[in-house]
C-alpha cells in the first residue's frame, strides 16, 4: 500500500518533531510530497532531522512556517497550492500545545483562548481550506487524545480535544458524498517532548499504560499511515484510541493490579 503515495500531496501540522515529524517521515519513504506546516522558523535545529532523513527518502518535503491560527495563512496556502494545480490527498491536523493544564475555575481567558485557537481552531481552518483541494479518495485525520475521551482536570486541553472529536464528525458528514474520509485518533502516553518537558508528569504518566510502557511516535503514525491510505477505505467519522489499553481499562485496571487479580 506504500506505493499508493509516490508523488502524492499529503499535509501534516505541527510537522517539525514528534507524531508530526513521524508521519512525515514515513509518507516521504512512501514517496509522498509533503507539505509541513509548523510555527519554527525554518533554521530551527528542531527541523534538522527531518531535513537530513528527507534527504535519504523517495518523497519530498517542503516546510511552511505558518502559525495555524492564521486564517489569512491558511488562505494564502490555499491560493499557493491551488495556482500550481496540487490536489491533497492526505491532511494531518497534529498541531497542538498543552497549555498550562490549569483547571476550569484556575484557568483565564487568554489562556484558554490560546488553546483553542491552537488545537481546534488550527485544525477547522486545515480543513476548510485544504477539503476543497481534495478528490476522492483523500482522508483528513486529525489528532485528539484519550483526555478526548474521559475526564481530566486540564480544563481547556480536555475540551479541545473533545471538540476536536465532534469536528471530525462534522466533517465526515460533510465530505462523504465528495468521498473524502475524516477520522480522529486518540493518543495515550506518547513519548514526546510534549510529555518529557514535565517531570512530574512524565513521572506520573509511566505506570498507567496496560500494555506497559509509552507508545513510540511511530506507533501513532502508522495508526495515521493507515487512516490516511486505501486500506481504510470503508472507515470515516471514527474515533480511534491507541493508547495501549488506557481507555478500556479504565479505573478498574489499576485496581486489578493493586488486589493482585492481574499482573
Amino acid at each position: 500500500m506504500r506505493e499508493y503515495w509516490r508523488n502524492k500531496v499529503a499535509v501534516v501540522t505541527g510537522g517539525a518533531r514528534g507524531q508530526g515529524a513521524a508521519i512525515t517521515r514515513q509518507l516521504l519513504q512512501a514517496g509522498a510530497h509533503v507539505h509541513v506546516v509548523d510555527c519554527l522558523p525554518v533554521a530551527h535545529e528542531d527541523w534538522d532531522d527531518l531535513k537530513t532523513d528527507s534527504v535519504h527518502l523517495d518523497g519530498e518535503l517542503t516546510i511552511h512556517e505558518m502559525d495555524v491560527r492564521d486564517d489569512a495563512a491558511w488562505n494564502a496556502l490555499q491560493q499557493h497550492l491551488s495556482r500550481s494545480g496540487t490536489v491533497v490527498m492526505g491532511v494531518v491536523n497534529n498541531a497542538g500545545i498543552t497549555g498550562a493544564r490549569s483547571t476550569v475555575t484556575k484557568t483565564d481567558l487568554i489562556e484558554w483562548n490560546h488553546v483553542l485557537d491552537i488545537n481546534l481552531t488550527g485544525a477547522f481552518l486545515g480543513i476548510k481550506y485544504l477539503a476543497p483541494l481534495m478528490r476522492a479518495g483523500g482522508a483528513i485525520v486529525s489528532i485528539s487524545s484519550t483526555v478526548g475521551m474521559t475526564g481530566y482536570h486540564s480544563a481547556a486541553y480536555s475540551t479541545s480535544k473533545w471538540a476536536l472529536r465532534g469536528l471530525t464528525k462534522s466533517a465526515a458528514i460533510e465530505l462523504a458524498s465528495a468521498g473524502i474520509r475524516v477520522n480522529c485518533i486518540c493518543p495515550g502516553v506518547v513519548d514526546t517532548h510534549m510529555i518529557r518537558s514535565n517531570d512530574k508528569l512524565f513521572e506520573a504518566l509511566k505506570g498507567i499504560t496496560p500494555i506497559g510502557k509509552m507508545a513510540h511516535p511511530d506507533q501513532i503514525a502508522d495508526v495515521m499511515f493507515f487512516l490516511l491510505g486505501p486500506q481504510s477505505s470503508y472507515i470515516t467519522g471514527a474515533d480511534l484510541a491507541v493508547d495501549g489499553g488506557v481507555t478500556s481499562g479504565g479505573i478498574f485496571w489499576p485496581i486489578g493490579k493493586a488486589v493482585g487479580a492481574i499482573q
